[in-house]
């Protein structure tokens, strides 16, 4: 395995907001040693030679970097396919005609409330939600895709039968839900309860069949083995950290995703393809024959997989059995 499909750059830790479930526990100031534009253009030229398909550009917040949208046009032109990770807060009409130009294709903005109360409060700042909603509206007028993402937790858990109708009032093409990994910020956030996960996942599974709207469950794996199941397709593994997916630091280190903290090498010192390859902890988590716990029992191991982040956070280990499943032994708990 030369390189994952999809790969997100952290281009920076620097951020404008200050969201209670941070995984970079983000700050307002950039890092002097993050990744140059030279160091980052060589990366993308890497990964595109290598075979990534896709990258994802995300931060702290992306455009607090000043040549970010200079490196997502670099990257559509080695052929790879450039989507950017925002909060919205700085996508004014002029920036959101910018980053059309630059070629990226999608642009992720994080809602994770569907009123301002709720949203302000994860994110930090008063008015960061009308800031995202217009954010969005100036992205779509511009004709760039959109694509909600929402970290699920306890304190907005209960909005999540509303947003199937704010994404579609906003005009976004897709709704990402991201579940809780405590990382970063992340540690002292309440997650919401195992039923709660599972009561929510049920009702997204609901708007994934009614279509109209692209639908996707991150650190959610449970998603697809409900999904096999039912004997709907699934097109993808539930958990792809380190396999089909990696993550790249602001400051070069090699990631299995940006949840999972365990450095492989850092792409200052190695080249991404020999970190990529050769990571005792990256091949590790390429065998699901090697899980544990309920996940190592599982019949649908190599479905979902588990969440790894989640494990290595909460159990110490990246192969131990995923904290929030109610699934054990092929039995739902």
């Amino acid at each position: 395995m030369k390189a994952p499909v999809i790969l997100a750059w952290e281009l920076t830790r620097a951020c404008n907001l200050d969201c209670l479930h941070c995984r970079a526990s983000a700050t307002p100031d950039r890092d002097p040693a993050e990744l140059s534009t030279f160091q980052g253009r060589r990366l993308l030229s890497d990964l595109a030679g290598l075979g990534t398909r896709m990258m994802i550009l995300s931060g702290g917040e992306a455009l607090m970097r000043p040549d970010a949208l200079e490196l997502a046009r670099y990257g559509a032109q080695t052929g790879l396919r450039m989507t950017l990770a925002t909060n919205g807060a700085l996508v004014t009409p002029e920036l959101a005609r910018e980053i059309r130009a630059s070629g990226v294709v999608r642009v992720s903005v994080s809602l994770d409330g569907v009123t301002s109360e709720v949203h302000d409060r994860i994110r930090g700042r008063p008015g960061a939600f009308d800031l995202a909603v217009s954010g969005i509206e100036n992205l779509i007028r511009a004709g760039v895709e959109v694509q909600v993402n929402t970290t699920v937790a306890a304190m907005n858990v209960h909005q999540m039968e509303a947003f199937p109708a704010l994404i579609a009032s906003l005009k976004a093409v897709a709704w990402h839900v991201f579940f809780l990994v405590p990382t970063g910020r992340g540690h002292d956030l309440a997650p919401a309860t195992i039923q709660e996960y599972r009561s929510m996942l049920e009702g997204f599974l609901a708007v994934y069949r009614q279509g109209g709207i692209e639908c996707k469950a991150t650190c959610a794996p449970q998603f697809y083995r409900m999904l096999a199941e039912a004997g709907d397709p699934v097109r993808t593994k539930g958990c792809l950290a380190g396999d089909g997916f990696g993550f790249v630091s602001s400051t070069g280190d090699v990631q299995p995703c940006g949840f999972l903290a365990i450095v492989c090498g850092n792409v200052k010192e190695k080249p991404f393809e020999e970190i990529w390859r050769r990571s005792p902890e990256l091949i590790r988590l390429r065998r699901p024959q090697d899980l544990s716990g309920a996940c190592g029992r599982c019949a649908y191991r190599a479905v979902c997989g588990g969440c790894r982040a989640r494990a290595y956070e909460v159990l110490g280990d990246s192969m131990s059995g995923d904290p929030i499943c109610w699934f054990d032994d092929g039995q739902a708990r």
